[in-house]
């Protein structure tokens, strides 16, 4: 799993436009498909797309394509994404990253004054509009290529966007989705965790996509688990590096990427505070003791 929007200012196939940051705007454009990339979307994201096709499988594995000229708004959680190039040429998007303060202050101007929290979808699909395509065409033109001081500019430009999809489903749904969003569906903590334990997330990142405060799913967890959300994932994590192990040699590097450890210097801590070992050390006394067997 890959952290998105994180992973992608280092990419080179993605150039940043605006940037505060993880509140941005990326264009993306790919000369080789991505299949089936299992991603942790860690800010709601507005996807443009301009050529190729975006496929997004959402963790209740929901299928949904979105073709050019078509955006995607969807919550920050887990997905699969698919990008698909066409016939000839590259697959491109625009991409808008925000967080749900952006959220607040674009509700506060809002003149619907009660929300309605029942029968609000998981996503916004929006057709080949031609309000949408102007306003990305012009962005790219004026942004794209010239150094614009952004202090302020990037948030007024997402609330733009907002406000140009706000016309386009009127003013009460989208008021509704956009609450909804702050509002994350509520999921089994046990099966979510045991599915999950080995991504590279948060506690308030399990939280959210368990559709808790991090209080509430702190208090949750211990009346699942018996424990703290860091004890249980760091032993979840550490017993399959070692199980991984039994079977295969990797790097530490990749081993740790693979338990849902980023930092590897805090991998190979926590692997020698439970084994006595560090990770290489490990390994080698495994390779001797196939040697001798």
């Amino acid at each position: 799993m890959i952290l998105i929007p994180q992973r992608l200012f280092d990419s080179p196939q993605v150039r940043t436009i605006m940037r505060q940051g993880n509140v941005c705007i990326l264009q993306k454009s790919l000369d080789a498909p991505v299949v089936q990339r299992e991603g942790y979307i860690s800010n709601h994201v507005i996807s443009i797309v301009q050529s190729g096709e975006q496929q997004i499988r959402t963790y209740d594995d929901n299928l949904i394509t979105v073709k050019p000229g078509e955006a995607l708004f969807i919550p920050r959680g887990v997905y699969y994404v698919t990008d698909l190039l066409p016939d000839s040429g590259n697959f491109e998007s625009i991409l808008f990253y925000f967080d749900d303060q952006l959220i607040h202050e674009f509700l506060s101007n809002t003149k619907v004054k009660e929300v309605n929290r029942k029968a609000v979808p998981d996503h916004l699909k929006f057709g080949n509009v031609p309000s949408l395509q102007s306003f990305v065409a012009a962005l790219l033109q004026i942004y794209g290529s010239h150094s614009i001081p952004q202090e302020g500019l990037l948030q007024l430009k997402i609330l733009e966007l907002l406000l140009l999809l706000n016309g386009l489903v009127g003013e009460e749904r989208f008021a509704n989705f956009l609450f909804q969003l702050t509002l994350p569906q509520k999921r089994n903590i046990r099966t979510f965790m045991e599915q999950n334990y080995d991504k590279p997330l948060k506690v308030e990142d399990y939280a959210y996509l368990t559709g808790r405060s991090e209080s509430t799913f702190r208090r949750d967890f211990k009346q699942y688990f018996n424990g703290t959300p860091q004890q249980w994932l760091r032993e979840q994590r550490l017993d399959k590096a070692l199980r991984l192990l039994q079977h295969q040699e990797m790097s530490v590097t990749d081993l740790a990427y693979e338990v849902g450890y980023e930092n590897i210097s805090y991998f190979i801590r926590a692997f020698k505070n439970k084994v006595g070992l560090s990770p290489k050390q490990y390994m080698l006394s495994l390779h001797r003791n196939r040697i001798k067997h």
